[in-house]
């Protein structure tokens, strides 16, 4: 009968070292996944903060490049006014054009 109780001991010990080890295995990595949840919500805030960045940068970026344009667009027609009077101001000899 001993013998009996230590082999169901043995079992019985066997198992619940299968179960320590399966929820050391398998149920501890969940606590780590739920506390990481906060921090991947504050990392979606934050990158829908900076797409909303990247958006607001790509218009002025835009309003920017079209001032640009107008202006060279402007110098180019001062830059030709300019040379007209300087043909009708001195006649005879043509000035010297200013670089482009």
């Amino acid at each position: 009968m001993g013998r009996w109780a230590a082999v169901i001991l043995a079992v019985l010990a066997a198992a619940g070292a299968g179960l320590l080890a399966g929820y050391v295995h398998w149920g501890l990595p969940r606590a780590p996944v739920e506390s990481v949840e906060p921090r991947r919500r504050s990392d979606d805030i934050e990158l829908e903060a900076l797409r909303a960045q990247n958006r607001q940068l790509q218009s002025q970026l835009q309003q920017v490049t079209r001032e640009q344009e107008r202006l060279a667009q402007e110098n180019e027609l001062l830059r030709k006014q300019r040379a007209t009077e300087q043909l009708l101001a001195t006649p005879g000899e043509l000035p010297v054009l200013p670089p482009k």
